[in-house]
């Protein structure tokens, strides 16, 4: 048929795309939160100097952004494998070496983040119960800890569709 595309098949190329879409679109929010952060200290500063007027609670406001931030954008570079590799190494192996070797440091990073997404989880919960707020403005820990908690959860999903794909890349006539 002339014309007509031929769909792509199924499995995990598509799935480690559209994770690597959904994480992109997180990073998003968290570079906006982090240029929210910029213009919130910009008018800190600006009314400090024009108004001789600080601004309450920006310490609490840049620590939640500034974590909140970093922690949306990590799962990113996790899915688009972003990581440092030790290229004169790895650029000597055979394509399916080379995969099986990424797709081996996917599943040790999926199960560091794994670990790191309980331990967080855990010190969310912890806010929660003892009811702990930020020192100026009273926030809510929790709103802390969310962020970073669901930063860690995505990452170990980035993580493990990456290693799935690249552990199919290292079967025999994948590579």
């Amino acid at each position: 048929m002339s014309g007509s595309t031929v769909p792509s098949p199924p499995g995990p190329p598509r799935a480690v795309a559209r994770i690597e879409h959904f994480t992109r679109q997180v990073a998003l929010a968290g570079v906006a939160l982090l240029l929210l952060c910029a213009l919130l200290s910009c008018a800190d500063i600006a009314t400090r100097r024009l108004l001789q007027l600080n601004l309450a609670g920006m310490v609490d406001l840049t620590q939640l952004l500034v974590m909140a931030s970093a922690f949306l954008c990590i799962p990113l570079s996790f899915a688009r494998e972003a990581q440092i590799e030790v290229d004169f190494v790895t650029s000597r192996l055979p394509p399916r070496a080379h995969a099986l070797l990424r797709c081996v440091t996917a599943l040790a990073a999926a199960g560091f983040m794994a670990a790191v997404t309980l331990a967080t989880a855990d010190g969310a919960l912890q806010a929660l119960r003892n009811g702990d707020r930020s020192a100026t403005l009273a926030l809510p820990l929790l709103w802390y800890w969310a962020p970073v908690v669901a930063g860690c959860a995505l990452s170990v999903l980035a993580c493990a569709a990456v290693a799935l794909a690249q552990g199919l890349r290292a079967l025999p006539g994948r590579a």
